[in-house]
């Protein structure tokens, strides 16, 4: 498929397992006019609503949540990021103020559940707010918490495999299911495709939009080196 093509804005692509393998997963946001209604589709279980409803507060509260340092009151500015002097109406801040939110998991005859795609939720509506597209050589899977850390999930051996048959350059993992990648992935198979791991979101952010955001990742120069691992300074554009 045209992987670019499909990751239009708010857009982005994850990874999940079903009883025949791993395969992409699109997830796909939009926003109305409306009153700040959520709608979420695709056949989905409980764990899997409540990671979407999940990263959306992460989302909104980056953009609200008042510094908690002394001195002028600041918000974090995705698009710059940095911290920036918040007007006086911070409520306005809110980037889905006066707008409904649906979230869609094509491929709505496959039940589907479970916290892994939490990351790429929280990438489809940044891509929302920020109307720009992520990175169409990228698939990322792992659950999100509230204060923006990215916790390890399952299922990565056929979630690396599927990325590397759907022409994925570039995956991002949670730092913790490294040692499944290293463990249960034969290096040969890691041949042309770059694995990221991530600690928080932020650093998923700086990777699929190009943000001057400094993060660490997590990674060593010399493991960057041996080919399975990128270091977050690449700054390359699609």
């Amino acid at each position: 498929p045209n992987l670019a093509k499909r990751l239009d804005v708010g857009v982005s692509m994850g990874l999940s397992v079903s009883s025949v393998g791993g395969q992409l997963l699109f997830i796909e946001a939009t926003k109305i006019v409306g009153s700040g209604k959520l709608t979420v589709t695709g056949q989905l279980g409980k764990v899997m609503l409540e990671s979407v409803e999940t990263a959306l507060s992460l989302l909104r509260s980056r953009f609200v949540r008042l510094s908690q340092s002394p001195g002028p009151p600041q918000i974090f500015n995705f698009e710059t990021g940095r911290m920036e002097l918040a007007p006086d109406a911070v409520d306005e801040k809110d980037p889905f103020k006066g707008e409904d939110i649906h979230v869609h998991f094509p491929a709505g005859g496959i039940p589907k559940d479970g916290p892994s795609a939490g990351v790429a939720v929280l990438l489809a509506l940044a891509s929302l707010i920020l109307n720009r597209p992520v990175r169409s050589d990228t698939a990322v899977t792992g659950e999100v918490t509230l204060r923006g850390h990215v916790l390890p999930v399952g299922g990565i051996r056929d979630k690396v495999l599927a990325a590397i048959r759907g022409g994925v350059k570039h995956v991002l993992l949670p730092v913790a299911n490294k040692r499944h990648v290293l463990e249960d992935i034969p290096a040969k198979s890691l041949e042309g495709v770059e694995i990221h791991y991530l600690k928080t979101v932020d650093e998923a952010l700086d990777w699929v939009f190009g943000s001057t955001l400094q993060v660490d990742s997590g990674v060593s120069a010399n493991e960057a080196t041996e080919g399975r691992v990128a270091p977050f300074s690449m700054r390359s554009r699609l």
